[in-house]
């Protein structure tokens, strides 16, 4: 996977490995969610683009700041940031809660 892109979250220090393990979980079950994959399409999103089958695209690190860095990996930088367009609208919510 040769494409990448990033994102720095302004929030207080987390553990990553337990950010990681979340994450995670929350890829499967979105690939296995017929209705999240509605929900996507509503906000522009294409699942299917997306490849939410494949393996969890995404990495996590402290930000320099001290926030958090969210690395998505893909086979090019385009779908690497429509990951992140995805981890915007779908995980950000749901990891950081």
């Amino acid at each position: 996977m040769d494409g990448q892109a990033q994102l720095c979250i302004a929030t207080e220090a987390r553990d990553l490995e337990i950010l990681a393990a979340r994450s995670a979980g929350i890829w499967i079950g979105l690939a296995l969610d017929d209705d999240a994959h509605a929900a996507l399409r509503r906000d522009g999103l294409d699942p299917t683009a997306l490849r939410l089958t494949g393996l969890h695209p995404f990495e996590y690190a402290p930000a320099p700041d001290g926030g958090l860095k969210v690395v998505a990996h893909a086979n090019d930088n385009e779908t690497a940031e429509a990951l992140l367009d995805l981890f915007r609208v779908y995980f950000l919510r749901r990891l950081l809660a």
